[in-house]
């Protein structure tokens, strides 16, 4: 297996006897990506304006204050348990749990109602622009 990286792309090749499987994969600067190990989680054409917004402040029942950002999509994301609407931040919105389909960091969650988005904590990603720098 050839390895090889430069600061915009990651390219993987794996060659078999008779041909040759190349996975390619560029980071953008607008991609939004987890803190923990940088997996492509979403990107900013994806914001979801709730209300107008897309970045919110909340404040759960145990104290823990969020920055959240609202997108269409996280498809770097994997959602776990039942949704519950008990203490949702978005009314009559359901959410479940949302986390780094590479690592499992918790990244925030997904919400199911009239609309279906997600809302990501902003401290737990990191904007693809930073690693251009």
């Amino acid at each position: 297996m050839n390895v090889e990286e430069n600061q915009n792309q990651i390219s993987v090749a794996k060659t078999e006897p008779e041909s040759e499987v190349k996975i390619q994969t560029e980071l953008k600067p607008d991609d939004w990506l987890c803190l923990a190990c940088h997996k492509k989680i979403t990107e900013d054409k994806e914001r979801f304006p709730y209300d107008g917004e897309t970045e919110f402040h909340f404040t759960n029942p145990e104290g823990y204050t969020f920055d959240i950002i609202t997108f269409r999509t996280a498809e770097g994301c994997r959602e776990e348990g039942i949704p519950t609407s008990a203490f949702t931040w978005f009314k009559d919105h359901a959410w479940t749990y949302t986390f780094c389909s590479r690592c499992g960091l918790q990244l925030g969650w997904k919400y199911t109602g009239k609309f279906s988005f997600y809302g990501l904590i902003k401290s737990r990603l990191v904007k693809g622009l930073t690693l251009f720098n």
